[in-house]
């Protein structure tokens, strides 16, 4: 926990003394409203509140016991790929010709980018309430400035234009598809904001129940076959203001099995279907609940969530072959070192200047010692398989270069963050990256005490 993370929260300690309830969140209430009106019953007293060191978050107004159902949000709610298909405004957006055509080659689509173009253009009022609650700036490294992207580390940079890749050529293969009055009417930077929407707020939707429903539709499916990975993504309002919280379990699904939901649409049933959340975690009143996204480390978190977690038990810190390089040129002992271009094209071609960090446990992932070998102590290039392919490879040979590469790692975030609190102002990407750079420091020096 940084120094400025616990000053919040002794002033919201003492703000909030002798309160039962944080501070509630009134400007929802229109979605509180229109979840309501689908049939949300709200058992379980939701409320939104403000807390110091997350932000907006959720609590309940009484206590919630073990395998307690925190939210069961009706599946009309949910935006997924049901309520795209079933848009006829939408769907009238495409020419199914070149949707047909585009389906048959190996461009296909990201469900993620067809979801975040529907957030676009969307004119369905149905959602109104939920699309006026989402956020419209991210704390994203994505979103850094430009005099704060000379700050980033080569990690998220590298991370950043894969990103910035999948973006570009998302809206380029929805405008491929579009008819003629509609190609490049959605900008792309409005369109980075709805990307990064799904990126940051969607669950995981069992993909046979969503194409079970797809396939009782009149109108057929238009979209399915055009994507290139399943349909499994699903915009949640009002359930995207839970926070997360390394080691919190929950277990999500639907409330009706892909049987019982055909059955139903068979016998012309009204499906009463719901999106269903338990905890097993008791919580008081008025304390925040959390929920987990994923076993993530802290570079994960902050690329795709735009936060990271202090003293986070799943933490790694990684690096790249760049960094390594970085390294030899900054190291006296290395700096005039001549390597050969063999052991360069040895690691990229077995993939082994991939999956390179520090470890709490190991110390060494198993590809940055054999780098470290390969590199810096076998001198034999012919013994380079014997070294890449057997156990990992011992820590005594390449103890000092580690040492002296964690002080690199060490020099480069001091360097980050003194840069960062020079800048005039921070954006809020900007303050996230500087506080994951914090958390990576304590992460290193814990390694080089370990060492």
């Amino acid at each position: 926990m940084t120094a400025d993370g616990m000053t919040s929260i002794r002033r919201e300690a003492k703000r909030t003394k002798g309160a039962k309830y944080p501070s509630e969140c009134v400007e929802h209430v229109s979605l509180f409203r229109w979840l309501k009106g689908l049939g949300w019953r709200n058992e379980t007293g939701l409320r939104i509140g403000r807390f110091a060191c997350t932000g907006k978050g959720l609590y309940s107004r009484k206590p919630l016991a073990e395998a307690d159902c925190l939210i069961a949000l009706p599946f009309e709610a949910l935006i997924g790929l049901n309520v795209l298909e079933r848009d006829e405004h939408f769907r009238s957006l495409f020419d199914e010709s070149a949707v047909q055509e585009r389906a048959q080659s190996l461009e296909k689509l990201p469900f993620q980018a067809l979801l975040a173009f529907y957030l676009c253009v969307t004119k369905s009022a149905h959602f109104d309430a939920y699309l006026q609650s989402l956020p419209q700036t991210f704390s994203n490294p994505y979103f850094c400035t430009k005099q704060e992207l000379v700050y980033l580390s080569e990690v998220l940079l590298q991370r950043m234009v894969e990103q910035n890749g999948l973006i570009k050529s998302g809206l380029e293969r929805i405008n491929s598809v579009l008819r003629d009055e509609w190609k490049d009417t959605v900008e792309l930077e409005r369109f980075k904001w709805a990307y990064f929407v799904v990126n940051t707020r969607s669950v995981f939707l069992d993909p046979m129940a969503v194409k079970m429903i797809n396939s009782f539709l009149p109108s057929g499916s238009l979209f399915e076959d055009f994507l290139a990975d399943e349909p499994s993504m699903a915009l949640a309002p009002f359930l995207d203001f839970f926070n997360h919280r390394c080691g919190a379990k929950t277990v999500n699904g639907l409330s009706l099995s892909t049987s019982q939901i055909r059955d139903c649409l068979l016998k012309e049933r009204p499906l009463e279907l719901y999106y269903n959340l338990h905890t097993d975690t008791a919580y008081r009143a008025g304390e925040q609940i959390f929920i987990s996204y994923g076993t993530h480390n802290n570079t994960k978190l902050l690329l795709e969530y735009g936060f990271s977690i202090p003293s986070n038990p799943d933490d790694f810190v990684e690096l790249t072959i760049g960094t390594i390089n970085a390294f030899m040129k900054h190291d006296p002992e290395l700096r005039c070192l001549r390597l050969p271009r063999e052991k360069y094209r040895f690691l990229a071609d077995h993939r082994l200047d991939e999956q390179l960090f520090f470890v709490g446990d190991d110390l060494l992932s198993h590809n940055l010692a054999v780098c470290l070998t390969v590199l810096f102590v076998e001198r034999n290039i012919h013994h380079m398989k014997a070294v890449a392919f057997a156990a990992t490879p011992p820590l005594e040979p390449i103890r000092a270069i580690a040492l002296r590469l964690v002080d690199f790692l060490l020099l480069e975030c001091r360097q980050s963050i003194e840069g960062l609190n020079k800048l005039a102002g921070l954006s809020t990407a900007g303050t996230a990256y500087r506080e994951y750079r914090r958390e990576c420091e304590v992460f290193l020096n814990k390694i080089k005490n370990s060492f």
